[in-house]
């Protein structure tokens, strides 16, 4: 016998149905909020950190410039989506959600992540294979990034990357054990896994 949702969903106390008073996220009748990323937000972080800036460097071969790169990267991504201009009802809810659960993996990382990605790589293709309490993976079928290295004759592309996420990581308060697969020959084909410590 299939069950009748419906008819469930009419049971009094049925926690599919009802939400505790103090927990219920109610959007306010008449506002418009803000989901999508503002353009605005690339802009900015492109301004302060043009990609072709990693490649005018002749340490870009050395795995400490690549960590350093990768670090204020990062740290220009959250004070920029942090910030009043750029900060969004989907942070805003990803956090209230997180204070109110304890769980801050993967949704307040992840949100960095994203954002970084969208803010360096815009026109990428990409996606999260895996989101749970536990893991999180994202895989870049098109790293334009990971070509440009590739173009360069440079194999460590993952360098800036993980040291991106390891400061994503600190400011969402989450320890993560990383690691990268990537295809050979500049494919732009890679998979980030980030596992909970």
């Amino acid at each position: 016998m299939a069950l009748d949702f419906k008819v469930l969903q009419k049971v009094k106390g049925n926690p599919s149905a009802e939400a505790a008073p103090g927990r219920r996220l109610k959007i306010n009748p008449g506002q418009d909020y803000v989901y999508d990323l503002p353009k605005e937000l690339i802009y900015a972080v492109n301004k302060e950190f043009p990609i072709e800036s990693l490649f005018s460097s002749d340490e870009v071969t050395s795995e400490e410039f690549l960590v350093k790169q990768g670090k204020a990267f990062m740290n220009l991504v959250i004070r920029n989506a942090d910030s009043d201009a750029y900060r969004d009802r989907t942070a805003d809810m990803i956090e209230r959600v997180a204070q109110q659960t304890g769980i801050r993996f993967p949704h307040v990382f992840e949100r960095y992540v994203e954002l970084a990605i969208l803010a360096l790589r815009p026109r990428d293709a990409w996606t999260v294979t895996e989101a749970t309490t536990r893991v999180l993976k994202v895989r870049s079928f098109n790293c334009s990034l990971g070509k440009k290295f590739a173009e360069k004759g440079i194999n460590n592309c993952q360098t800036f990357c993980l040291a991106a996420c390891q400061v994503a990581a600190e400011q969402a308060g989450t320890p993560v054990q990383m690691t990268c697969k990537n295809e050979a020959e500049g494919s732009g084909l890679c998979e980030l896994t980030f596992q909970k410590v």
